[in-house]
C-alpha cells in the first residue's frame, strides 16, 4: 500500500476514534448536567415558595412600602406622564418621582399582561426572588459554585424592618444587580462589552432604586481599583475597560444631580449630620435570621477566596467585609445614609450568599481529594456532607421564614369599602382624610387621595393634623374646607352634621 494512502488512513482512523471519545466524553457529561439543571429548577422554585410564604393567607399588600409602590404606579400610568399626581398626599405634582424605573416596571408589566394589582403584589415577588437567584447560579457556573451560591441566595429573609425579596419594593428587584454586576466585572472587563452593561446597569438603578446604586457602586469601584493595578496584557486591558467604566460612573451622578438635586442635597446632609437619623433602633438580629450555617460557608468562602489571592477574589472579598462593616459601624456613630443601612443588611446577605457557594463547592472537592483513592467513597461522602449541610440550612431558613411575623394594614371589609368608594363615590369627591397608616390602600384602590399616609408614629406635622382632626369627631368643617377635604373614613365616631354617611364609616361633606 502506498505510504500516502497509509498515512490516510491513520489520520481517517485517528480522526474517528477521536470524535468516538468525544461523543463518549459528551454522553458521559449529559447525566451530570441533567442533574445540575434539575437542582437549578428546584432552586428556583424553593426561591419562589419562599418569597410566597407571607403571602399564603394575606390577599393584599404585607408592607406599608408595597401599598406605596402599588399607588404611585397606578397614578403613574392613569396619568400618562412621568410626573403624576401624589396618592396619599392630596394628589399634589410627585415630581421628580426617585423611583420612577420601578414604577414604570409594575405598570408596564400590569398593562402587558393584563394582572391585577392583587395578583402582581402575590405573585411577582416569587418570580423576581427566583430570578435573584437565577444570576446568583449564571455568575458562579464557570468557576463551579453557582448551585452553591443560588441555594444560599433563596434563604435570604424578608422581614418588615429591611424589607427582602418576599415584598414587591425597589431593592428587591435592585439585588437581582449585585450577581449581574460582578457577572460583568468578572467576565466582561476585556473589552467595550463590559463598560457598556455597567453603565445601562447604573442608569437603571438611578431610576429603580438609588440606594442600591450607591451600594454597587461601591462594589464596581473597588473592582475597578483592584483592575487599575500593574500587571500583564490581560490586566492592561482591564485596566483601560475600567476607566471607561468609572467615567460612565461619575456621569450618572452628575445625571443624579441635575434630575434630582435636592434630594442628593438631602442624602449627602443626612449622611454627614449623626443627629439626622432615623429614630428607630438598631438591627441586631438580621445574621440569625440568615441562619448561622449560610454564615458560617460565607467566613470559610472568604477565606478561601484571599488564599487564592487573585484581584477580583480579593475585590469581591472586600466588597462584602465591606458592606458588613458598615451594618456594624452605623448604628454606634450614625455615619451614612440612614436608607443604605435599613437596606444593607440585604445586599450584604447576597453577597455572603455568593461566597458561601465558594465554601460549599471546596468542601465537596476537599472531600473528594481526601479520599481520591476510593472514588465511590469519595463521590459519596462529598454529597453526603453538602447533603446534610443544605438540608441543614434549610431546616432552619424554613422555619425562620415561617416564624417571621408580618403585619396586615387592612381587612377585607375595609378593602371592600374602598372598592365601594372607588365604584360609587363621584369624581368630583377626590381628597379623604383617613387613619395615616389606613390612607395609603385607601388611595390605591379607591383611586381618590389621601390628604396625608404615614406610618405611626406621624412624624409629620400633616400626618398629625390628620390624626388629631378624626380622634376629635371630625368636628372641624372649617378645617376640612380649608384642605379641600370632601371625604372622612373612620370607624370612629362622628361629630358633624355637614358629614353624611354614605357608606360602611364613609362620610361625604355637604356642599
Amino acid at each position: 500500500m502506498p505510504r500516502g494512502v497509509d498515512y490516510h488512513l491513520e489520520v481517517v482512523l485517528d480522526g474517528n476514534k477521536r470524535n468516538e471519545s468525544g461523543v463518549m466524553d459528551s454522553l458521559s457529561q449529559q447525566p451530570g448536567r441533567l442533574v445540575e439543571r434539575l437542582c437549578l429548577v428546584a432552586i428556583l422554585v424553593l426561591a419562589f415558595f419562599m418569597a410566597s410564604i407571607p403571602h399564603w393567607q394575606y390577599l393584599y399588600p404585607l408592607h406599608i412600602d408595597e401599598w406605596w409602590h402599588y399607588g404611585d404606579a397606578q397614578s403613574l400610568i392613569e396619568t400618562g406622564r412621568i410626573s403624576f399626581p401624589d396618592p396619599f398626599d392630596s394628589g399634589t405634582l410627585l415630581s421628580p418621582d426617585k423611583e420612577l424605573g420601578f414604577h414604570l416596571f409594575l405598570g408596564e408589566l400590569k398593562l402587558i399582561t393584563g394582572a391585577s394589582w392583587l395578583n402582581l403584589v402575590r405573585f411577582l415577588p416569587g418570580i423576581i426572588f427566583a430570578l435573584l437567584a437565577f444570576l446568583a447560579y449564571a455568575f458562579g457556573k464557570r468557576s463551579g459554585f453557582g448551585l452553591g451560591a443560588a441555594f444560599l441566595v433563596a434563604l435570604i429573609p424578608t422581614t418588615i424592618r429591611f424589607l427582602g425579596p418576599a415584598f414587591l419594593v425597589p431593592v428587591a428587584l435592585g439585588l437581582t444587580f449585585i450577581p449581574l454586576t460582578l457577572l460583568t466585572l468578572h467576565r466582561l472587563m476585556f473589552d467595550l462589552r463590559g463598560p457598556v452593561v455597567l453603565f445601562l446597569i447604573f442608569v437603571s438603578l438611578l431610576f429603580i432604586h438609588p440606594p442600591t446604586l450607591a451600594v454597587i457602586s461601591v462594589i464596581a469601584v473597588i473592582h475597578f481599583i483592584f483592575f487599575l493595578l500593574p500587571g500583564g496584557e490581560r490586566a492592561r486591558s482591564r485596566a483601560w475597560q475600567s476607566v471607561v467604566a468609572l467615567a460612565f460612573l461619575v456621569s450618572i451622578y452628575g445625571l443624579m444631580f441635575l434630575w434630582a438635586p435636592s434630594e442628593l442635597d438631602f442624602i449627602v446632609k443626612e449622611a454627614t449630620d449623626p443627629e439626622a437619623h432615623l429614630a428607630v433602633p438598631p438591627i441586631w438580629d438580621a445574621l440569625p435570621k440568615f441562619g448561622y450555617v449560610p454564615v458560617a460557608l460565607f467566613l470559610m468562602g472568604a477565606g478561601i477566596l484571599i488564599y487564592r489571592g487573585k484581584r477580583h477574589d480579593w475585590a469581591m472579598v472586600l466588597s462584602a467585609a465591606g458592606l458588613l462593616a458598615f451594618e456594624q459601624l452605623y448604628p454606634r456613630f450614625y455615619i451614612g445614609p440612614d436608607i443604605v443601612y435599613e437596606r444593607g443588611w440585604l445586599y450584604t446577605y447576597v453577597m455572603m450568599a455568593l461566597l458561601g457557594g465558594v465554601a460549599l463547592r471546596e468542601l465537596a472537592h476537599w472531600i473528594r481529594t481526601a479520599l481520591k483513592r476510593r472514588p465511590a467513597t469519595s463521590a459519596a461522602a462529598s454529597y453526603a456532607l453538602i447533603g446534610v449541610i443544605v438540608v441543614w440550612a434549610l431546616t432552619v431558613g424554613v422555619r425562620s421564614h415561617l416564624s417571621e411575623r408580618y403585619y396586615h394594614v387592612i381587612d377585607d371589609a375595609t378593602y371592600q369599602d374602598f372598592l365601594w368608594v372607588k365604584e360609587y363615590v363621584p369624581p368630583q369627591y377626590r381628597i379623604g382624610v383617613v387613619d395615616t397608616a389606613v390612607a395609603w390602600p385607601f388611595a390605591s384602590v379607591s383611586g381618590k387621595f389621601a390628604y396625608a399616609a404615614e406610618v405611626a408614629p406621624n412624624f409629620h406635622a400633616k400626618g398629625r393634623s390628620a390624626m388629631e382632626f378624626l380622634r376629635d369627631g371630625a368636628s372641624d368643617t372649617s378645617w376640612l374646607k380649608e384642605k379641600g377635604i370632601t371625604i372622612v373614613y373612620t370607624p370612629w365616631a362622628i361629630e358633624n352634621n355637614e358629614l353624611i354617611k354614605v357608606h360602611n364609616n364613609v362620610y361625604l361633606l355637604v356642599e
